[in-house]
């Protein structure tokens, strides 16, 4: 199959080999690619809305400035996929294999990782708003400068992470777990005030 149009809308690509292809600057729309195989590929603009994407191999793709909206990952592997510059705005994320990936510059927003496994991945700076992070294993994460306004945090594991700078709602102080986190001096005030703490000098 050679893909030559620059739109496919409701198309069915299930375990259709795509390594090798041209996606550059493609738009696809309710398209199904359970079963696929984008194994090793680079993209660039490519589109992606409301597809599905159960059991894809994605794993050793790149991505600049691609787009996975609103799109369901079920089963999927990613792991050795760079990202840059990408936007992954209302996805989900279920029983994938996800690391280690390279995530740079990407929107993540109302976005749902809920059960997955990011340990280590370095988020910093990202857009994670609204974003369901429920049961997430996020250990050892860089949040630096990351936007969690609004994300779902409950039994989200943040062991070790590093969340200086990060703007979070009271909620992640209660209700992730934050054993040997690393926070700045006004988020310590924020856990405090969280927890019903005062705070007083000697």
């Amino acid at each position: 199959m050679k893909l030559t149009d620059t739109q496919y809308e409701q198309e069915d690509f299930v375990e259709v080999d795509l390594r090798g292809q041209d996606l550059d600057g493609i738009t696809f729309v309710n398209c199904d690619f359970s079963g696929a195989t984008f194994a090793g590929l680079a993209m660039s603009r490519s589109s992606f809305e409301h597809c599905t994407f159960t059991s894809a191999e994605l794993h050793g793709t790149s991505h600049q400035g691609s787009s996975f909206v609103a799109c369901t990952f079920k089963f999927s592997s990613w792991h050795g996929a760079a990202l840059t510059d990408c936007r992954l705005s209302g996805s989900s994320f279920s029983s994938c294999r996800l690391t280690p990936w390279t995530l740079t510059g990407c929107d993540l927003s109302m976005t749902s990782f809920a059960g997955e496994k990011l340990s280590g991945t370095n988020l910093s700076g990202m857009r994670l708003r609204e974003a369901n992070l429920t049961a997430t294993s996020m250990a050892g994460c860089n949040l630096q400068g990351a936007d969690l306004r609004g994300a779902r945090t409950t039994d989200a594991n943040l062991h070790g992470a590093d969340l200086r700078g990060a703007q979070v709602d009271a909620s992640l102080w209660v209700g992730a777990k934050l054993t040997d986190a690393i926070i700045d001096l006004e988020q310590a005030m924020l856990f405090s005030a969280a927890h019903a703490l005062i705070v007083r000098e000697l």
